[in-house]
């Protein structure tokens, strides 16, 4: 029967690569290896590496702690500053053969309860030197002076990592952007996205805010919290929101 190739293609190349290794057994099964690591005529490919050992033992420590697959996904996304490695490149499927190879049996979810499993979430990473938490106000909290005007049943969620802060930090004086996805999930919760225009001028969202309200005190205070990180003063404002985008940026920043 005909084998047929992966769609990810193969580690062979189109002639004789010296490298190898001769295994001999003599009669008394003393065994001799002769071993050639010159490798020849195919380069390093970040898709074919291997994870290391350390790497996957860092994995599994995480599933074992209920982490969500997707909070590893993008730690070690997020993970990307100069140099591209292998661990950059992970996917499901790696992390899936990491739980049978470790027999981890946990699926990495922190609760059924999608709401309270963020909440577990954003307090696992506060601490983190690195966290990407800019802000947080949960449900049922009310403090009129850490989140004023917002009630006890709002929540509010502003996410921003290092990437994102720099480049909000390079781009943000040129043109800022405000999109917002319209339409609410099961818990009513919208998605704000800040973007900046890269030096190919298309979008990067540098910030994330996730709120049941998407008005000028929802605003606002998210802006306060992203405004401590980094200070900025673009001269283009664009959105498809009528006011409360203008009004509490115009707060915050200042008119552009």
């Amino acid at each position: 029967m005909k084998r047929n190739m992966k769609i990810a293609g193969s580690n062979k190349i189109n002639g004789n690569c010296p490298s190898k290794m001769k295994v001999y057994e003599d009669i008394e099964s003393k065994v001799t290896v002769e071993f050639t690591k010159t490798h020849v005529g195919h380069g390093i490919d970040l898709g074919r590496m291997k994870i290391t050992r350390e790497e996957k033992e860092d994995i599994a420590k995480k599933l074992e702690n209920e982490i969500p697959v997707e909070a590893i996904l993008d730690d070690i996304r997020n993970s990307i500053y100069q140099k591209l490695e292998r661990i950059h490149l992970i996917t499901r499927q790696d992390i899936k053969n990491i739980k049978e190879e470790y027999n981890i049996s946990s699926d990495g979810i922190l609760d059924s309860n999608d709401v309270v499993s963020v909440n577990m979430w954003v307090e696992g990473l506060k601490n983190r030197e690195d966290s990407p938490i800019v802000l947080f106000k949960d449900k049922s909290i009310f403090d009129e002076n850490l989140y004023p005007g917002m009630k006890a049943e709002d929540f509010l969620l502003v996410i921003m990592n290092a990437s994102q802060k720099d480049m909000l930090k390079f781009y943000g004086n040129d043109t800022i952007c405000l999109d917002f996805t319209h339409g609410m999930n099961a818990y009513g919760f919208y998605l704000a996205t800040l973007l900046v225009l890269d030096d190919k001028r298309e979008g990067f969202p540098a910030a994330f805010i996730l709120s049941n309200r998407q008005d000028y005190t929802a605003l606002t205070l998210a802006f306060v919290a992203i405004k401590e990180h980094t200070c900025i003063s673009p001269r283009v404002l664009m959105t498809d929101d009528s006011e409360s985008f203008f009004n509490a940026w115009k707060k915050v920043f200042g008119i552009p």
